[in-house]
């Protein structure tokens, strides 16, 4: 069983939009969890030569996907890079378990067997459910504006990736939200509830730090290794 903690890592710096200006925040997101004293041991599936050597130089373990720094518009579809960086994972790299983490994802103590266990007893796929402002799954007669948030995404299956980016190419976008929404919908043969969501889907290991689709009552029960501290 080959398990693997996980992060992505591409684009190029550069301030003329707000997608674009990404990687300026990761930057200063890895400037913290380089202070870290809770941090895991993890790799980096990397975009571009440069951004490469760059965390290399940093100490961080990574792997070259492609030599340029993106593959997709930055703007239009910037977090295909995401689950293209899930899929090198398990179909390349031959991870039966993965624990993807965004950099913002703050580690609160090492991940642990505990923690990989807590993971395997929820479905092949997992994700913090997170209410957003806007309708986001526009196919849903209800709860349209709660999805996974794709910052803290466990998977256990190999198929899993590519059937994400098959559904991606059915909505095409800058975000892996609402595809990842359309999938687990779609496992529960439709969407189902919070509750449902909550047993099946709900991240056991990770809390947002705001606007989580679930009652800060439930949320407490969580025995929680990372908070996501989403823009």
């Amino acid at each position: 069983m080959k398990r693997l903690i996980m992060r992505a890592f591409w684009g190029v710096n550069d301030k003329s939009h707000r997608l674009l200006n990404r990687k300026y925040r990761v930057d200063g997101n890895i400037k913290g969890l380089l202070k870290s004293k809770n941090n895991t041991e993890f790799i980096t599936y990397v975009w571009g030569k440069d951004n490469y050597e760059h965390l290399t130089k940093l100490g961080f373990k990574c792997v070259l996907v492609y030599d340029e720094p993106f593959q997709w518009d930055l703007i239009k579809y910037q977090y295909r890079h995401k689950l293209e960086a899930l899929k090198y994972a398990m179909e390349v790299e031959g991870v039966d378990e993965l624990l993807h983490v965004d950099w913002d994802c703050v580690p609160l103590k090492k991940a642990d067997d505990k923690m990989w266990e807590q993971l395997s007893k929820k479905d092949v796929f997992q994700s913090n459910l997170m209410q957003y402002h806007r309708i986001k799954a526009k196919w849903r007669k209800s709860d349209r504006r709660k999805i996974p948030n794709g910052g803290c995404v466990y998977i256990k299956d190999k198929s899993v990736p590519a059937e994400l980016i098959k559904v991606w190419e059915t909505m095409k976008g800058p975000s892996a939200e609402p595809p990842m929404a359309k999938f687990t919908d779609n496992l529960m043969g439709g969407w189902k509830g919070i509750n449902e969501y909550w047993k099946r889907f709900e991240m056991p290991i990770c809390n947002l730090h705001r606007s989580a689709a679930f009652p800060i009552d439930l949320i407490k029960t969580k025995d929680v290794y990372f908070v996501h501290y989403q823009g």
